[in-house]
C-alpha cells in the first residue's frame, strides 16, 4: 500500500481521485483519473546550515512618499499611519504563514523588531552596515535578518464604456499595485546574503458588463495585497507544500478500466499488477499509458528515480501529449530534489 515516505521531506499525501475531462488533451470524459497530493517546493534562497533564528526588521520609511502621487490628495498623515500599519502587518502575516507551512521547524518562530527610518534620500545605499547586523544579531539572539526595507504602492481607478457610448460603463475595476524591497543579512558580511524586489498587482472588479458585483473597500483591497506579497516572499525564503496533480489513464481497454475502479478504491497494489500486465501487451498506446501509471505509482513512493525510468519507457511507445507533459514535470523534480534534501535537514 501507498504511504508518505517522512524522512525524504519530499512527497506529502493528501491525495482525491475524480473523473476528469482535461481540455485541451482530449475531448471525451473519463479518459483520466487524476491524483492530487503534494511536494515540497524548494525555497529560491538557501541559507547556510548553521542559521537557525529569523530576525525579520521593518526598516520601511515612514513618509507619504511610500504612496504613489496619484493617491496622495487629502490623504493626512493619520490616514497613512493607519494604512502603513495595514500594509506592513499584512506583509508579516502573510510571510509568517509561509514559514509556518514549511517543514523547516526552526524558522516557525522568527523575531520580529521594527526600527523605522525617516530619511528619504538615497534609499538604495542605507543598508545595514557589518557592524549594525552584528550588534542587532547579539542583541536579540539571530543568525540572520530580514530587512524590509521600503515599500510603496497605489489605487488606480479604471473604467471602460460600452462601444459607442460614455455613459453605460461596462467595466468599473480598480488596480492594486506596490513595490517592495528585501535585504537579507548575515553576521560578518560586510554587504547583504541577499536582494531582492518585487512588484505585485492586483484586480479588483466592481462593475461587469453593467452590473455591479461585490466588491472590496480600498482597505480590503490593499490588506489582500500586502498579505499576498508577504506569502511570496516567504515563499522565496523557505520550501512550502503546494498542491500537484498527475494523470492516470483508465481507458483504452478492459485492463486499464479495471485497475482505474482499484485506484479509485485506494487499491493500487492490485492497480499496480494490472499496469505491470499490461506493458507486455502488443499495443503500443497501452503499454505507454502503463509505464505512465506506473511511473505515477513510484512518484507517490517518493521514487523518482524510477519513476523518470518508466516515464522514458512510456515515451518510447507513444509521444502522447499527457506523458510528454509529465516528464517536463517530473524534470522538474528531480532538478528540485537535491535542493529540497539540503535546505530542510
Amino acid at each position: 500500500m501507498l504511504h508518505q515516505t517522512h524522512a525524504s521531506f519530499i512527497t506529502r499525501w493528501r491525495v482525491l481521485f475524480t473523473l476528469f475531462a482535461v481540455m485541451g488533451l482530449h475531448s471525451c470524459a473519463g479518459l483520466y483519473n487524476v491524483v492530487e497530493f503534494e511536494i515540497l517546493e524548494p525555497a529560491t534562497v538557501s541559507f547556510p546550515d548553521h542559521i537557525s533564528q529569523l530576525l525579520v526588521i521593518n526598516r520601511s520609511p515612514f513618509t507619504m512618499d511610500i504612496v504613489s502621487e496619484g493617491n496622495r490628495t487629502d490623504l493626512e498623515i493619520e490616514h497613512l499611519l493607519v494604512v502603513d500599519t495595514l500594509a506592513t502587518n499584512s506583509m508579516f502575516h502573510g510571510m509568517h504563514h509561509e514559514f509556518v507551512r514549511s517543514p523547516i521547524e526552526r524558522f516557525h518562530t522568527p523575531l520580529w523588531f521594527s526600527e523605522r527610518r525617516r530619511d528619504t534620500a538615497s534609499l538604495d545605499d542605507l543598508v545595514l552596515t557589518k557592524r549594525e547586523v552584528n550588534d542587532l544579531c547579539i542583541q536579540f539572539g539571530a543568525d540572520a535578518i530580514i530587512s524590509l526595507e521600503q515599500y510603496s504602492f497605489g489605487i488606480n481607478e479604471m473604467i471602460d464604456y460600452f462601444p459607442n457610448t460614455r455613459k453605460e460603463i461596462r467595466t468599473h475595476y480598480f488596480e492594486v499595485f506596490n513595490k517592495i524591497d528585501w535585504c537579507i543579512y548575515l553576521p560578518n558580511s560586510p554587504r547583504p546574503f541577499d536582494t531582492y524586489s518585487m512588484v505585485d498587482t492586483l484586480f479588483f472588479t466592481h462593475i461587469l458588463d453593467g452590473e455591479m458585483q461585490n466588491s472590496a473597500s480600498a482597505i480590503e483591497m490593499l490588506r489582500e495585497l500586502f498579505y499576498h506579497s508577504g506569502a511570496r516572499y516567504g515563499r522565496y525564503l523557505v520550501p512550502v507544500w503546494t498542491s500537484a496533480s498527475r494523470l492516470i489513464y483508465r481507458k483504452n481497454g478492459d485492463t486499464l478500466k479495471l485497475a482505474s475502479k482499484y485506484t479509485d478504491r485506494g487499491d493500487w497494489e492490485n492497480a499496480y499488477a494490472l499496469w505491470n500486465e499490461l506493458i507486455h501487451s502488443n499495443d503500443s498506446s497501452r503499454i505507454s499509458k502503463a509505464y505512465n501509471n506506473l511511473a505515477i505509482y513510484h512518484e507517490l513512493e517518493d521514487n523518482l528515480d524510477s519513476a523518470s525510468r518508466l516515464i522514458d519507457l512510456a515515451l518510447k511507445y507513444d509521444t502522447l501529449e499527457a506523458v510528454r507533459l509529465y516528464r517536463e514535470e517530473l524534470d522538474n523534480r528531480l532538478l528540485n530534489r537535491n535542493e529540497i534534501i539540503k535546505q530542510v535537514r
